[in-house]
């Protein structure tokens, strides 16, 4: 049967990360947690930069004395689920067979008129924001926002009652994936059909291409007519 995580990382930077703080806890085939979450702290090879510590609060000599970082912490797995999930699977050095599920993906294809933070979500969801604002008082601990991220996804699957496995969740959250606005860049805030053909050209020359803007380009044609 299918091993599916939940992960979340505190780090030293958004730029060049290295793990100080990691949390996981199973994603069960019932849509239950297969327990508490398990946190691990870690002495990093690199100073914590200003802004990563005014997020997260970790101080470096809460770290002294932990072991540095390594990936063999993390269980085997099989899909792996986060928010925003590149940067912690890429941070935290999870294999590239493992398979990643988005709920930032997923949000913002499902709720696509407001913010899509985990803070953001959570009060949108909420019964009680006075209750949700306490509780969010513990953001940006990892093992906090493993259990928040975890929350989202049950208002996800809410709201997708056709999907009923880990391989149908992946597989919706990779059709989420695949931009139809573009984020960045000349064409910004433009549907990907009004991308002109020299534009694209030139992005499929770069270095650090998005393989999900790439598989946009196939999907939407450049059409100087099309109106949403």
């Amino acid at each position: 049967m299918s091993k599916a995580y939940i992960i979340d990382s505190e780090t030293t930077s958004n730029k060049h990360p290295h793990p100080i703080e990691v949390a996981f806890v199973e994603f069960t085939a019932r849509g239950a947690l297969g327990g508490a979450p398990t946190v691990l702290r870690f002495n990093p090879p690199v100073p914590i930069e200003f802004g990563a510590m005014a997020t997260h609060h970790i101080l470096p000599d809460e770290l002294e004395g932990m072991p540095e970082y390594s990936p063999l912490v993390f269980p085997m797995m099989d899909y792996v689920i986060g928010h925003n999930i590149d940067f912690d699977a890429d941070c935290c050095q999870i294999p590239g067979a493992v398979k990643r599920v988005c709920t930032l993906a997923m949000a913002r294809a499902i709720w696509p008129n407001t913010s899509h933070t985990q803070s953001a979500l959570l009060y949108m969801l909420s019964n009680d924001r006075a209750a949700t604002r306490e509780r969010l008082r513990n953001a940006h601990s990892a093992g906090a926002d493993v259990i928040f991220c975890y929350e989202i996804l049950l208002a996800i699957l809410s709201e997708l009652p056709h999907i009923r496995t880990i391989e149908e969740l992946y597989a919706f959250s990779e059709e989420c994936r695949i931009p139809k606005v573009m984020t960045f860049g000349k064409f910004s805030g433009m549907p990907v059909q009004h991308v002109e053909t020299g534009w694209r050209n030139w992005y499929r020359r770069q270095t650090d291409k998005d393989p999900y803007l790439l598989r946009a380009f196939e999907l939407y044609p450049y059409d100087p007519m099309y109106k949403e």
